[in-house]
């Protein structure tokens, strides 16, 4: 697709906003190729909505050049934008997932307290209870809040400071180097190719195509299914319980990491399924451990 500047995205409902972006997730996960056709009705199923809001969502983004709309027929895919357009200035964010957003940096922060009332909640972010109860019930999905007995919400245990930090860093290192080097150690090739794969496409993808929620799970799901390899539940309950600790703060975060450190990051991930896939555990542990292992002060989070 050639290089063009990309228009403001307005005029979409809640709904659309949310059909945009998993349209655009499909096209970045390569499910079209340039040019080929696109039917709304196998579209609408494969997004388990109708016809209506996906039509919508397909004329937009013609709009804005992704499609192009052939009479009779529907909807032939162009490419991507140039990699130095913004994506994220493509499509708008649904007023949900700005909330969404908001809630999550104030807790973060310590801007709002741990248990808190949706009332609270709604006088602090200026908005009705109703959207702050499709926003709760979206933290509770994540494992990132819960309901309390009675009422009000509790929000999950985060690393808000760099004690916590640390510490949860040198968990992690006596844990995931730990799993390399047991003995039951064995490797899921399948899962190493699905990871190196993963891995790879966060190396070599523009930062500013990246967010946050997808650098974080990209991430959490690599050090989890390495650590799995051990096939012992309680080394992967362990990282699991990392896992949620520092989910919010990472994702928050996340805008502050440079892109040097980004691609480090992956490819420090991709040597270690290098190393373990010619069978040498101990270069994959020392490699993780160096990973892992942070400078007293170093600012920001790395992985």
């Amino acid at each position: 697709m050639s290089a063009t500047s990309i228009k403001s995205a307005e005029g979409l409902s809640n709904l659309q906003a949310e059909i945009a972006h998993k349209i655009l997730t499909l096209a970045q996960d390569g499910h079209w190729k340039e040019g080929e056709h696109v039917s709304e009705t196998p579209l609408a199923k494969l997004l388990g909505t109708s016809r209506t809001p996906v039509r919508r969502v397909l004329i937009h983004l013609e709009e804005r050049g992704l499609f192009t709309k052939i009479p009779n027929i529907g909807f032939r895919f162009q490419g991507l934008p140039a990699k130095n357009d913004n994506l994220s200035d493509l499509l708008p964010k649904s007023e949900t997932e700005t909330l969404y957003e908001r809630v999550m940096t104030a807790r973060a922060s310590g801007e709002i307290t741990p248990e808190v009332s949706e009332a609270e909640l709604a006088d602090h972010f200026g908005v009705t209870r109703g959207m702050i109860r499709l926003v709760l019930m979206r933290f509770a999905n994540a494992g990132l809040a819960e309901r309390r007995t009675g009422h009000g919400w509790r929000f999950a245990e985060t690393l808000d400071n760099p004690e916590a930090i640390n510490a949860s860093y040198g968990f992690r290192v006596i844990v995931e180097c730990g799993a390399v080097r047991d003995p039951g150690f064995r490797p899921d090739l399948g899962q190493l190719a699905e990871l190196r794969a993963q891995q790879q496409r966060l190396h070599d993808t523009p930062v500013n195509r990246i967010t946050g929620a997808e650098w974080f799970e990209a991430n959490a799901n690599f050090h989890a299914t390495v650590v799995g390899w051990a096939h012992n539940r309680f080394l992967s309950e362990a990282i699991a319980r990392q896992n949620s600790l520092r989910r919010m703060t990472e994702v928050v975060e996340f805008t502050e990491l440079s892109a040097d450190r980004i691609r480090k990051a992956a490819r420090d991930h991709l040597a270690i399924l290098d190393a373990i896939e010619v069978g040498d555990t101990e270069a994959a542990a020392q490699i993780l451990d160096r990973h892992l292992s942070r400078v007293p002060g170093e600012p920001a989070r790395l992985d």
